[in-house]
């Protein structure tokens, strides 16, 4: 495998995936949310309205991704290889043009070329039957101790440090999230206005830190294949079912948490078919929701497309769709759980990776060893046989 190819591509498309993230601060209409949502109108202030223009040359971005193009196609790399770059460069193509048609129809149809749509017959096959069976798998909220900003985020650091030894990990502090947490490439973030359980704090640390930030750290120290710490559109299935299915098989998946991760596959699903941000909100509140979870949730799923209902950002989907997908990745293959804390990789290239594992001889430094404890795996079996009525 010519080596210095793959580096140098590698380094190329880390330069293509720069300044073409819009899930940080995504822009709204603050005029009409305003309206609608007067309530909320001192989180509306914090957010962007959709008119701002995002700092990016698109023409200069699009030229570059034409020329790796070109470049790929002529290459000494191999089949496999040139499809893993290419169709990674096809999706920063696709998200240059999400981000210059931002707010409009046309971001929900390319928004469903990367993420997909729940308006999929095929897709919903047994989906509500898979999603009943999960429940037992999920745990009732008993933790007594409620932790809030500094507590909360020492926390975080505390746990963190023991999985994830000699690295320059951050734990900040965060009030314009849409969801609770996120993690960046060597960052968590939590919204330290909030007062959260410590099993709720543990979940945040499985999911956004076991998951997310260790396939970061992984990928990152990638010699041969660098490509592997890079982030691309397609890795985000694989990496919402991955961050999912840890939280099952270390039992950190509360009822409640369960709930939430559903209400968000059924609230983007119900925005698809029609529902307007106003109709969602209203059906999360309905579920009991939290008024301002409720908002940013409904936030979340109208993300770059119009409040009048018929599109959605179809990402929400993926954390349950992943999780499906997974399961039956992991049981067609048989492999080792930890060869998916390899790097970002979508399924497509773990394939790939599986197959030629000798070959391409990726290092797995940092992986959680709970993850091993014979209950995780016993949960694990128990989820992956579950799986094969449904494929």
């Amino acid at each position: 495998m010519p080596k210095n190819e793959i580096i140098d591509f590698s380094n190329q498309l880390k330069e293509l995936a720069k300044d073409l993230s819009f899930l940080a601060r995504p822009r709204y209409p603050l005029e009409e949310l305003q309206k609608l949502f007067p309530q909320h109108k001192n989180f509306i202030s914090e957010l962007e309205d959709v008119s701002s223009p995002y700092a990016i040359d698109a023409k200069a971005k699009r030229q570059a991704i034409d020329n790796f193009l070109t470049h790929i196609e002529t290459s000494n790399l191999s089949p496999e290889m040139k499809e893993i770059f290419r169709e990674r460069a096809i999706d920063y193509g696709y998200l240059l043009s999400m981000m210059e048609n931002f707010g409009s129809d046309k971001f929900y149809e390319l928004c469903k070329k990367i993420y997909g749509t729940s308006l999929d017959p095929e897709k919903n096959k047994l989906f509500q039957v898979f999603l009943n069976e999960v429940e037992p798998f999920c745990s009732e909220e008993f933790s007594e101790i409620k932790l809030k900003g500094d507590e909360a985020l020492q926390y975080l650091r505390s746990k963190l440090q023991a999985t994830f030894t000699d690295t320059d990990i951050e734990v900040k502090a965060s009030t314009s999230l849409l969801s609770d947490s996120s993690a960046g490439r060597k960052v968590l973030k939590l919204n330290p206005n909030k007062v959260y359980s410590t099993q709720q704090l543990d979940i945040f640390l499985v999911h956004e830190g076991w998951a997310h930030l260790g396939t970061s750290l992984n990928g990152s120290l990638q010699i041969a294949h660098p490509w592997l710490g890079t982030w691309a559109p397609r890795t985000t299935l694989l990496q919402e079912g991955l961050a999912i299915l840890t939280e099952l098989i270390t039992n950190c998946m509360t009822k409640e948490r369960w709930n939430k991760v559903k209400l968000r596959h059924l609230g983007t699903t119900m925005a698809e078919k029609g529902s307007s941000i106003k109709d969602v909100y209203a059906f999360l509140r309905l579920q009991e929701m939290e008024e301002l979870d409720a908002f940013k949730l409904s936030l979340r799923i109208f993300r770059g497309v119009p409040l009048d209902g018929g599109r959605a950002f179809t990402k929400e989907l993926l954390y349950l769709y992943g999780l499906l997908k997974l399961l039956n990745h992991l049981e067609k293959n048989q492999t080792n759980l930890k060869t998916l804390w390899v790097g970002k990789v979508s399924f497509e290239e773990h394939q790939v990776l599986l197959d030629r594992w000798g070959e391409f001889n990726p290092l797995i430094k940092y992986y959680p060893q709970e993850l091993e404890d014979p209950l995780a795996q016993k949960r694990l079996k128990q989820l992956q046989k579950m799986i094969s009525k449904y494929f």
